[in-house]
């Protein structure tokens, strides 16, 4: 459990980590859903499913992301999970793309996470994110799914 005080407010994302994250240079309030809910490989690997948003500056970027792209500064993607056998709330990460020269180590990526009650628990130049999301298909960001792609429509 945190020890950081709740945060209040409001937004896009919804349930115990709306409003848990105050910054005014990163705003994961404004961030829209991409996709649809899949069970989470990555972070504790099977015992989540999880959804993305993701804010405006990144949308076309990350649906159609490519070996080549790299996310501009103001980019933010979050991850949402929820326990596979009740949808229980649980742990919120995000990325916030920084300026260059903030974390060369970890892609200029502001990594965030937020616990299952909505807590700021760790945000900034975290190494353990870093070391994972150098395997990211492109500027260390991991795509959809095939299974959580939506389906074209006709």
């Amino acid at each position: 459990m945190s020890t950081v005080n709740r945060h209040g407010g409001a937004g896009s994302l919804s349930g115990p980590d709306a409003g848990a994250f105050a910054d005014p240079g990163i705003d994961l309030q404004s961030v829209r859903p991409v996709g649809k809910a899949f069970v989470s490989r990555g972070h504790f690997g099977g015992r989540w499913t999880a959804e993305i948003a993701v804010n405006d500056s990144a949308m076309e970027l990350f649906t159609n992301l490519a070996p080549s792209s790299r996310f501009g500064v103001g980019s933010v993607l979050v991850k949402k999970h929820a326990s596979t056998s009740s949808s229980t709330p649980g742990p919120t990460f995000a990325m916030a793309k920084r300026d260059p020269g903030f974390f060369p180590e970890g892609g200029d990526w502001e990594y965030i996470v937020i616990d299952a009650e909505g807590r700021l628990e760790d945000r900034g130049k975290l190494a353990a994110c870093a070391r994972c999301h150098a395997e990211g298909n492109a500027d260390r960001v991991f795509g959809l799914p095939q299974e959580a792609r939506e389906a074209p429509t006709r």
